[in-house]
């Protein structure tokens, strides 16, 4: 490879000249092919310079040196004057020296382009295929020794189909250069390097040679290019005639051929189990696919034209002499051993398919091709030997050579491999047995099956060859292969067409098949173009399509079924077990056939049905030979036996040898098979030797022999036996024979009579022959039953003492009808019809009806099938009827009344016992209860804790088992999940669902909700004191943490024993795909993912009385878990933030600067000595300045005077209650070390773990305060999730409680917060002081005066009112009154209706706000209670002086209802807008406190009078003095729903002056701040477009925003839409893979992603990935994972619905299964 190296410049310069045109390589064609340009050059006159002279020396010897590197294969006898064979290369021009340094340095990439490039001109391609066709034969020579040859079989290939697909220059190279015998001449050269000794029988006579499947030539496929060659040269219709019509040709074809015969023999191992198992059965069946059968089967399509009858049979000739040859030198004898089996006879193969086609051609008789019965015996040997060992392998009995033997067993009968194979066997087991004795034929079967021993009647049989289940295995075997050759029309008859819905039926019986599973599944017959030509509309007549869908959590691809015609008329189970690779398959199908025969109504009989065998197809003429078969007596006797054996063996027969007895005995009887007039009697003797069935029956008519009764049979015996060996017989009374059932152990033995003096009986016992008389009395004399066996008549004492003799007197019909009557379990007995009319009319109307039956059915149809073919039949069949139906009849009545009996009492016994053990279970659970009671509690009965414990929850641990209520000692905690969550960020504004951007000119609207707060707490942080702001917001938009829960419960020392438990090696199978350490498990119960348990709440904790008191069981001031977490991280985040100050000096001293700037509007704390601060708490003592601005007095005392509706008196009091309480709460302590707390504090340390650092550390803010705004945003995040998931609205909720319990994670989130200030926060909410606070500041009543003193506190204006209801239901007293809880929601609704008017304020034009300041004025002048106008118009009279509406932006101005003037109408609706969602969380915040269901809604339209409803806010009506009528028509407004604390104008005075100071001081903030309540629409992923093409076509070739290269793997978040680098190191930061990095800073962990050059979906959660599916499919419901196929692929609907609904729901930890760790790597 040096020298190719070297020749680099050389190469790239002729390639440069190639690329010139046609004129340039005319000229390179010239120099190239010119013999004396090239004689010129390298023998021309010897060069005057030495140098030179020396490099032509050194050249010339190294040419020579390569040309005896590659020495030409021996050509064969016949082909030595072939140019291209002979040992000595001689070259003439460059192109010839070209061509062999290319083949001499294995056709490197670079000279095989430029010897390719140079083909379009005409001369060059007329000469460069000359000159490979020289070189040819010593390809196989390179191909062998190569380095690399698959690369080299490649580019060997590439070059070779560009010159063989052209018919005439082939035809050309053929006629002039024998380029087939080139070829030939190459593989075998080839195989005959790798021949070893065939061991095929006897290896000591055996002189064939075969390959060795081990040698690399075959493992590696090295002959690979020459067989292409050969197929493509075999495809041109001129070429393949050449190759047929000479016989020289054939007959070497049929010699390579012969070298595959006999390959990779398998010894079955007796006695040790092979030790290494040979891994080259593969390598054999992929030879004989690709070296044999691709060229017959090319050579068979061109001998299905006319005029090809001479070239079939020069084929068959060939073949049949070299098979002759074959027989020779493996010297054949009788049968092959049992021992052996060997796959491939390809040599059998071809002579089969060639005898096929030349019988559809009509243009040969097989008589005088195959005429020799000797030779027929011998070409079945071994394919019946191949269907033996199949069998065998089936029945274990190979197992001691490994699983290889059983992979070669199923390789033998797929899909790509049957066609050529097993079907071609079996072809010629059925032309074999058309042609000689059906008798012989029947019987070898059996004894190559090793059954017919088994078969003898013999009471004691001779030592059988295998163990019972192996010899009934082997038997269903050989009758499964009588019932396929008989059945099976694959080459007896049926078309192309035929053939391909027979394979289609099949395989979509077995299993609902993808369109392109169906496509793979058809066997490959042929090489032409128009093998599939017929599959669309087959398909379309035999199967339903069935679109994907989703079953039991996973994705179903679109997959076919068949119709239910199919199922009732071409369900053909015989060709289904021919084409089963497994047994199971066929167990399947006859499976799915049951369910819909059921469904359908077509099902007869309480049994299983019977496979529904299909009746007698037409075969051509030629094979008629074949249904001798079914009237041999060989087969007969097989049939009797099999009957007999049934009825009397202690263990019936498996049922398929059963019905496939039936099926062959139905076969039999079909009017194609036999004549009842060309019946020919022959005499029977009374006695017949066992096992001789030819001697049994009078005729080779089944019609004559079914009515045939057998006397007696004789056995012979071994010397050694005596009549000891006879006594264990078991036995058994004659009314039991045939109602006894086989699994009881009862057995039907026959009489047996040895030499006339004693008999036998079923006692087990010798004893003397009781005399003739009374044994003739004591039994029926017209019976002829096999039950009929007490006694025996007078025997013939001539009898041989080596024999038995025993008593049969049955017939195949008899047995039929008993056998009918067993099956049936005596409740239908078979009724014979009258005549032979009805007989026939009953078959034929029974034939029509398409139904599944039974086996009693079964059986019925087929007598009834006897009884219509003659009038003898019919006439025995009423015979043994009417002789049986008296005592049939009684036995039956009596038996069946007793044997119900008996089941009823059985019944209520076992009734009767599992009622006695449940009331036992439930006394020892209740003593075992009172016992733990007693000992934990040491209480009386009556005491009041007895009282409450009744009340008690009580809750089923998975682990132990037990049902216990929740202590603190032993509580008892909920399986759930932890995990972070950002799906409610990316909820957006627009009622437009986002769609992926596939074009330059899309964009993204980043604006979403967790962004939008993000900016909205940043501006805030800004403005107004840290404390303030996070109390006034939530988090967790981002990064928030989802509680998740499967709904089981664990004690908490069971978990943590089952924790420990995972941790032994015994579970590390189990623990694969999770992290133990860090307290990952499975549920034990379902098996779901979880990470925590969730302690369940006491129904009475002991600290309840100290609750009572105080708030709550924990103090926060004692330090937890999870605040040293916070204040660990908090720590970390202020020191990276220093560090980034410190390294950006400027910005730092800028501010500095705004800091100060900001306080000089302010005053300072200094200036204001009587401010006193309380350190601890945070809040403003109640002293205020005694200077108060006579503006603002004015204004204040006009407000109040226009105010005439003073607040309720109880509801005054209801806050001022709340307040003291709240108040309490801040001082509550306590010390509690119970396991409950500890589970409390470690389920807090572990929601804390659940997110990132970046999502809950908040710098420049304390650790109480941090730790607060984390705790009360897990509880919201929580709430908002269960309003995402149930559609964002109430209407259709269903009121069932979710599995997850969120009164328990509330309790763990009171505990860790610090209720300090939250009464403060109710005071300045509520503007309602105590009465202490009251006499202190009796200007307590003009809240104008807070902001003087409080400027740097958020205005209420802007403070979330959902943030403010959670924050105050944690710091509650629990339990939680529900008037508390109302009265919180009716404050902070007042609250959330003034800021829904600020914001429509800002909203309006500067003309609608005067004109609705001046109305309001008018309202509350006229009316006595403030209305909507004169609220917002006394709102709007407090900011029009500042500049909130001033230079208001359009931006801002942003209209969500379409109206030209502001109406009362749209006012009421963008205030109900505003505030339902809040409403919305309210309502499931009470629903889960108080356990209530959710009110009925179901119109959208109502659903916020449906909430206020719900939540207590609308007040009742007073009665009205006027019209009731106009009364119940007033209509519903928000403002009756309002609950002033303090009169209206003063609480929104109140609320307003805060926060028109800030906005003097900062309009553009407050203006921002005001305008971000969005009504944010349901979260969802970015819609993909319907075809896949525009994502492929645009994103691949995209480049990265970090990287700025084009991706290998490209990937697009669904999320966001960004692209990323799919496992490229390019974009990797501190080890990790850029997905990753992705996956935490989009969605806190959660990923999905969508491959660009595969379109699957990848989702990331956490260290885990796993690959989801894909969203697109073709047009047929299939997926195209990696692009392989190439099929358009388009949305699936259904697909993208489920995995945006799985992102919503969190679902994707439980419903995908396989995930892998991904290491960062992604």
């Amino acid at each position: 490879m040096d020298a190719v190296h070297d020749a680099d410049s050389v190469l790239s310069y002729l390639h440069d000249l190639t690329r010139m045109g046609a004129a340039m390589r005319k000229v390179l064609t010239h120099f190239l092919t010119n013999p004396q340009t090239y004689k010129n050059f390298t023998y021309g006159s010897t060069p005057s310079d030495h140098k030179r002279q020396q490099y032509q020396q050194k050249s010339q010897e190294n040419y020579q040196g390569a040309l005896a590197t590659i020495p030409a294969p021996p050509p064969p006898f016949s082909m030595e004057d072939i140019a291209a064979l002979k040992a000595e290369l001689v070259h003439q021009t460059f192109l010839e020296e070209l061509m062999f340094w290319t083949l001499k340095f294995e056709f490197p990439q670079k000279m095989v382009t430029l010897l390719l490039q140079m083909l379009p001109d005409n001369d060059y391609k007329d000469a460069f295929t000359r000159t490979f066709v020289q070189h040819y034969s010593r390809i196989s020579v390179v191909l062998v020794k190569a380095s690399d040859a698959d690369t080299m079989s490649n580019r060997v290939v590439h070059i070779s189909v560009q010159l063989f697909s052209n018919e005439d220059l082939t035809r050309q190279m053929v006629e002039t250069h024998q380029l087939l015998e080139i070829v030939l001449a190459a593989l075998v050269h080839m195989m005959e390097n790798i021949q070893i000794q065939s061991a095929l029988h006897d290896p000591d006579h055996n002189f064939h040679m075969v390959v060795n499947c081990s040698s690399s030539t075959l493992k590696d496929h090295r002959y690979w290019p020459l067989v292409s060659d050969l197929i493509n040269i075999l495809s041109h219709r001129s070429t393949a005639a050449m190759f047929m019509s000479n016989s020289a040709l054939l007959g070497m074809w049929a010699e390579f051929v012969s070298l595959f015969t006999g390959m990779n023999l398998n010894v079955r191992e007796l006695e040790h189990h092979v030790e290494f198992e040979p891994n080259t059965y593969y390598a054999a069946f992929s030879a004989e696919l690709e070296a044999c059968a691709s060229p017959m089967w090319t050579l068979v399509g061109h001998c299905k034209q006319k005029n090809t009858d001479h070239l079939c049979r020069a084929v068959i000739d060939s073949c049949l002499t070299t098979l002759q040859d074959w027989f020779d030198a493996i010297c054949f004898q009788e049968t092959p051993p049992p021992l052996q089996v060997s796959f491939h006879f390809p040599l059998h193969r071809h002579l089969a398919v060639f005898i096929s086609q030349a019988v559809r051609n009509g243009s040969i008789n097989i008589d005088t091709i195959l005429g020799d019965p000797d030779f027929l015996i011998k070409l079945m040997a071994h394919p019946l030997q191949i269907q033996v060992a199949l069998c065998e392998i089936h029945s274990g009995m190979w197992v001691r050579n490994g699983l290889q033997i059983k992979g070669q067993a199923m390789t033998y009968v797929q899909c790509h491999f049957c066609c050529s194979m097993i079907d071609l066997d079996l072809y010629l087991l059925q032309l074999c047995t058309s042609r000689l004795d059906p008798d012989y034929c029947v019987r070898t079967v059996l004894e190559r099956f090793s059954v017919d021993e088994f078969l003898s009647l013999a009471v004691v049989p001779a030592d059988l060859p295998m163990n019972p289940e192996q010899e009934l295995s082997m038997l269903q075997g050989a009758l499964l292969l009588l019932c396929t050759l008989q059945s099976t029309r694959t080459h007896l008859g049926l078309n192309e067409r035929d053939l391909l819905r027979q394979e289609m039926v099949s395989q979509l019986c077995m299993s609902d098949r993808t369109h392109s599973q169906l496509m793979d599944l058809m066997p490959e017959r042929t090489t032409g173009s128009n093998q599939m030509k017929d599959f669309e509309a087959t398909l379309k007549e035999v199967a339903d399509f069935k679109a994907p869908n989703f079953e039991a959590g996973g994705m179903q691809q679109g997959t076919y079924t068949p119709k239910a015609s199919v199922w009732e008329h071409e369900f053909d189970p015989i060709f289904i077990l021919v084409r089963a690779v497994h047994r199971r398959d066929f167990q399947t199908a006859m499976d799915r056939y049951t369910a819909h025969m059921k469904q359908a109504g077509l099902v007869e009989g309480s049994e299983s049905p019977w496979p529904p065998f299909r009746q007698l197809q037409k075969v051509l003429h030629t094979y008629q030979g074949i249904r001798k078969i079914l009237n041999s007596k060989t087969l007969h006797g097989l049939i009797f036996c099999i009957l007999w054996k049934s009825l009397t063996l202690s263990q019936s027969l498996p049922e398929p040898i059963i019905y496939l007895c039936i099926y062959l005995l139905d076969m039999a009887v079909d009017p194609m098979c036999n004549k009842p007039s060309a019946t020919v009697k022959e005499d029977v003797a009374a006695c017949v030797p066992d096992k001789r069935w030819q001697q049994w029956f009078p005729s080779s008519n089944i019609l004559t022999n079914l009515r045939h009764e057998i006397q007696y049979i004789t056995v012979p015996l071994k010397q050694q036996e005596s009549m000891e060996d006879l006594e264990d017989i078991p036995e058994e009374n004659e009314e039991d024979m045939d109602t006894a059932s086989p699994s009881l152990g009862f057995s039907l033995a026959p009489t047996v009579v040895r030499g006339g003096n004693v008999v036998v009986t079923k006692s087990g016992q010798s004893r003397k022959s009781p005399d003739a008389s009374t044994s003739s009395e004591s039994r029926d004399p017209g019976s002829s039953s096999c039950e009929d066996t007490s006694g025996s008549e007078p025997m013939d004492t001539t009898s041989s003492s080596n024999e038995l003799k025993i008593e049969v007197k049955q017939s195949i019909l008899s047995m039929l009808v008993k056998l009918h009557d067993r099956l049936s379990k005596d409740t239908d007995r078979y009724e014979p019809p009258e005549t032979w009319e009805d007989a026939d009319l009953k078959w034929s109307r029974g034939a029509r009806k398409h139904k599944a039956r039974d086996g009693a059915h079964v059986i019925g149809r087929l007598l009834d099938r006897i009884a219509a073919t003659c009038q003898e039949n019919l006439d025995k069949l009423k015979q043994l009827c009417c002789k049986t139906a008296p005592k049939k009849f009684h036995r039956r009545s009596s038996d069946g009344g007793d044997r119900e009996e008996r089941r009823r009492k059985a019944r209520d016994k076992q009734a009767k016992l599992l009622a006695e053990f449940a009331a036992k279970q439930r006394t020892f659970l209740e003593s075992t209860s009172m016992e733990e009671d007693d000992s934990g509690e040491g209480a009386s009965a009556e005491s009041p804790e007895k009282e409450v414990a009744q009340e008690e929850e009580l809750y089923d641990c998975v682990i132990c088992g037990q049902t216990d209520p929740s202590t603190p000692d032993r509580p008892i905690g909920r399986v759930v999940l932890l995990l972070a969550s950002s799906v409610l960020g990316h909820r957006t504004s627009k009622d437009e669902p986002p769609r992926l951007p596939c074009s330059d000119g899309a964009a993204l609207d980043m604006l979403n909700c967790g962004n939008t707060y993000e900016l909205r707490q940043s501006v805030m942080q800004e403005n107004f004191q840290m404390s303030s702001c996070l109390q006034s917001v939530s988090v967790g938009w981002f990064g928030g943490v989802y509680v998740q829960s499967c709904g089981h419960f664990l004690h908490s020392d069971c978990h943590k024993s089952y924790i420990q438990s995972l941790r032994t090696p015994d579970y590390q199978h189990t623990t694969q795909n999770i992290d133990v350490d860090k307290g990952e498990f499975t549920c034990p119960l379902c098996r779901q993912l979880a990470n925590s348990v969730l302690p369940c709440q006491p129904h009475q904790h002991p600290l309840q009385k100290v609750v009572l008191e105080k708030r709550r069981y924990g103090s926060h001031k004692k330090t937890t878990p999870a605040k040293e977490q916070i204040k660990s991280e908090q720590e970390k985040a202020a020191l990276a933030q220093k560090a980034a100050e410190e390294s950006k000096p400027e910005e730092k001293q800028k501010a500095d600067q705004a800091q100060a700037s900001t306080s000089e509007e302010l005053p300072s704390q200094e200036d204001k000595p009587e401010d006193k601060k309380d350190e601890e708490s945070g809040r403003v003592s109640p002293e205020f300045p005694r200077s108060i601005p006579t503006p603002w007095r004015q204004q204040a005392h006009v407000m109040k005077e226009n105010q005439t509706l003073d607040p309720k008196p109880e509801f005054q009091r209801m806050i001022k209650d709340l307040g003291q309480v709240l108040k309490k709460a801040t001082n509550a302590d306590c010390e509690d070390d119970s396991i409950l707390r500890q589970g409390v504090e470690s389920i807090m340390e572990d929601i804390t773990k659940a997110t990132y650092p970046k999502y809950k550390v908040f710098p420049k803010s304390s650790v109480d305060e941090s730790l607060n705004v984390f705790v009360h945003s897990v509880a919201r995040t929580n709430l908002e999730l269960e309003l995402v998931q149930s559609g964002n609205t109430i209407v259709n909720h269903s009121s069932s409680s979710r599995k997850f319990g969120f009164v328990d994670l509330l309790h763990v989130l009171r505990f860790h917060f610090n209720a300090t200030g939250m009464d403060s926060l109710w005071t300045k909410l509520t503007t309602l002081y105590s009465d202490e606070e009251e006499r202190t500041c009796s200007v307590r009543l003009h809240p104008e005066l807070l902001m003087l003193v409080e400027k740097r506190e958020t205005p209420m204006v802007l403070r979330d009112a959902t943030a403010l209801l959670i924050q105050l239901t944690l710091s509650l007293p629990w339990p939680i009154s529900k008037a508390h809880f109302t009265c919180i929601v009716r404050v902070l609704f007042t609250l959330l209706y003034t800021q829904s008017l600020v914001d429509i304020s800002c909203r309006f034009s500067e003309e609608e706000r005067r004109a609705w300041r001046e109305a309001g004025t008018d309202k509350a002048a006229s009316t006595e209670c403030m209305m909507t106008e004169s609220m917002l118009g006394c709102l709007i009279s407090h900011l029009v002086h500042t500049p909130l509406y001033h230079d208001m932006d359009t931006d801002l101005q942003r209209v969500d209802i379409s109206q030209s003037v502001w109406s009362p109408h749209s006012v009421e609706h963008h205030i109900q807008k505003y505030c339902i969602h809040s409403l919305r969380i309210a309502a499931l915040l009470r629903r889960h406190l108080f356990k209530e269901d959710l009110p009925d809604c179901q119109d959208p339209e109502q659903e916020f009078q449906t909430l206020v409803k719900f939540l207590d806010l609308q007040h009742v009506p007073p009665p009205t003095r006027g019209d009731a009528s106009a009364s119940r028509e007033r209509p519903f407004t928000s403002a009756s729903c309002l609950h002033w604390a303090v009169p209206a104008t003063q609480m929104i005075s109140h609320w307003c002056q805060d926060f028109t100071s800030f906005v003097n001081r900062k309009q553009g903030p407050a203006k921002s701040l005001l305008l971000k309540n969005f009504a944010w629409r349901l979260p969802c992923l970015l819609r993909p477009p319907s075809s896949y093409d525009s994502i492929f076509q645009y994103h691949r070739q995209r480049q990265c925003t970090m990287c700025c290269s084009v991706p290998k793997e490209p990937a697009l978040c669904l999320v966001c839409g960004e692209l990323l680098c799919m496992k490229g190191g390019c974009c990797r930061q501190q080890s990790v893979m850029e997905c990753v990095q992705h996956s935490i800073s989009c969605g806190a962990g959660t990923g999905v992603f969508l491959v660009v050059n595969s379109s699957t979906i990848i989702v990331v959660r956490g260290p885990r990935a796993c690959l989801w599916g894909s969203l697109y499919l073709d047009s047929h419901g299939e997926e195209d994972r990696d692009l392989r196929r190439g099929r358009p692929l388009y949305l699936s609907e259904d697909r993208f619905r489920v995995l945006t609904q799985q992102w919503i729901s969190h679902s994707f930890d439980h419903m995908c299964k396989r995930w892998l760790w991904h290491h960062n790597r992604l």
